[in-house]
């Protein structure tokens, strides 16, 4: 009787780790179909925020009025990077936001995954 649950638990794991890679690998297909890997891609919005947790994002709401988020990785968000805030001034700014993909990471530097990212930003106010 011990046997037989043993192996029953052993199949478990094996299910288990299986469903795992097959949900990570299609939340990696996902992620490749959607706006994140378009090359070059820019994005006209206002700016709505401003976030830092493990990673700094900047949300822009473009003109049909959708939320984008992205990683904060453009040579202006250095500052706001270091210091996770964004001076008041910038929020409500009109952009425009040069679109590409970054990595986000976790506190000790291990890459997590990829999503967009703002590579560069152009004020137009």
């Amino acid at each position: 009787m011990l046997l037989a649950q043993q192996g029953l638990l052993q199949q478990a794991i094996r299910m288990r780790r299986s469903l795992i890679i097959a949900l990570v690998a299609a939340l990696s297909a996902v992620a490749q179909c959607g706006p994140s890997h378009a090359k070059d891609r820019t994005i006209t919005g206002t700016i709505r925020g401003f976030e830092c947790g493990d990673n700094c994002y900047l949300t822009i709401v473009d003109r049909k009025k959708t939320e984008q988020v992205g990683l904060c990785a453009a040579p202006e968000c250095e500052s706001w990077n270091t210091q996770t805030a964004m001076p008041f001034r910038y929020q409500g700014k009109r952009v425009t936001v040069t679109v590409g993909q970054g990595q986000q990471v976790d506190d000790s530097g291990n890459v997590m995954g990829e999503m967009m990212a703002f590579k560069k930003i152009k004020f137009l106010d």
